[in-house]
């Protein structure tokens, strides 16, 4: 009975995180958020000491198989548990003798897999009945993770789309202000960040609804979605900000560029904590910025005052890169 009542337990537990993570439009369930976090920590620490970005290239995908065969080893040890909970629970097909603790582990098996060799069979009725949800949990659990699997690769599509969409603007927060300055209205920039906005609302929403694709990293930095909304918030925040000349219905797009970084920022609450300290502005990087109606140091202030930068730079380096890289600088 004790038996049957932890399995039952653990069943239970690994189905409500299975339906956590990939039903719910929130975060993780309990288990997966352990060990998807233990497994970028672990790794992140190799490559801070070894510098190994393919280790963390390959995380994401290694991460997500390993939840699912995670999934898959506890469903299977809480059913095994549950059909161990009775002599005759489970029982030869021929000669009605009660399997062993092996046999039970193979008949579990393939009831969750919907196999059904038949060698084995479950004993009285309630043992038949639970081999029948056995099977409809496993079937469900499949279901799920392949669907799951699909909408993770869909997600992470999308992720580089925005990533290379950013950076088509240039390669650092100085160049996107350059590139769309034009007569110093700042037209080009405000028409790319409308255009934009709901594709970084989206993708902010699928990281709520998929916390792994925080851990799948690109090791070329025009593709790396971090870099790409850091330098696009130090732009963005400066002609917002910095710049009060700017039409006004240049600044209506601006703000609502700003929004959506807001809302994506807040998704990344729930995955870093901000770092203690605000990121320093590199004085390299301020003169191209300084050419709105402030000064250079009115510019480092107006950036170094957001709050948004401290999640910024923790975003940044929990993903593997540094701060200076954002400005480009090594």
């Amino acid at each position: 009975m004790v038996l049957l009542l932890l399995g039952g337990l653990l069943v239970l537990f690994i189905c409500y995180d299975i339906i956590q993570t990939t039903l719910a439009a929130s975060n993780s369930g309990p288990l997966t958020t352990r060990l998807a976090e233990g497994s970028w920590y672990l790794l992140l620490c190799l490559h801070r000491r070894y510098h190994l970005p393919r280790l963390l290239q390959a995380a994401g995908p290694w991460i997500t198989m390993g939840l699912f065969l995670t999934w898959v080893l506890v469903l299977w040890l809480g059913w095994w548990l549950v059909f161990c909970g009775e002599a005759y629970a489970v029982v030869g097909s021929s000669t009605g003798e009660p399997a062993g603790w092996v046999e039970r582990a193979y008949y579990v098996g393939y009831t969750l897999t919907t196999l059904g060799y038949g060698d084995l069979v479950p004993g009285k009725a309630l043992w038949q009945m639970l081999s029948v949800v056995a099977a409809a949990n496993g079937l469900l659990l499949f279901t799920l993770a392949v669907t799951y699997v699909l909408s993770i690769v869909s997600a992470v599509t999308q992720k580089k789309t925005l990533a290379l969409s950013l950076h088509s603007m240039g390669g650092t927060p100085q160049a996107m202000l350059e590139n769309t300055r034009g007569e110093g209205s700042y037209a080009a920039l405000a028409e790319k960040a409308e255009q934009l906005s709901g594709m970084i609302i989206s993708v902010g929403q699928q990281h709520l609804s998929f916390p792994i694709l925080h851990y799948y990293h690109d090791t070329v930095q025009d593709r790396s979605l971090p870099l790409a909304l850091a330098r696009f918030h130090q732009a963005l925040s400066v002609t917002y900000l910095c710049c009060p000349d700017v039409p006004a219905s240049v600044r209506l797009k601006l703000g609502m560029a700003m929004y959506a970084m807001e809302s994506y920022l807040n998704v990344l609450s729930g995955f870093v904590s901000p770092a203690e300290t605000r990121p320093e502005i590199p004085t390299a990087a301020l003169a191209s910025m300084s050419e709105c109606g402030r000064d250079e140091a009115g510019v480092r202030t107006c950036l170094s005052e957001l709050d948004a930068q401290r999640y910024l730079r923790a975003y940044i380096e929990k993903d593997g890169w540094r701060w200076a890289q954002v400005w480009n600088l090594q």
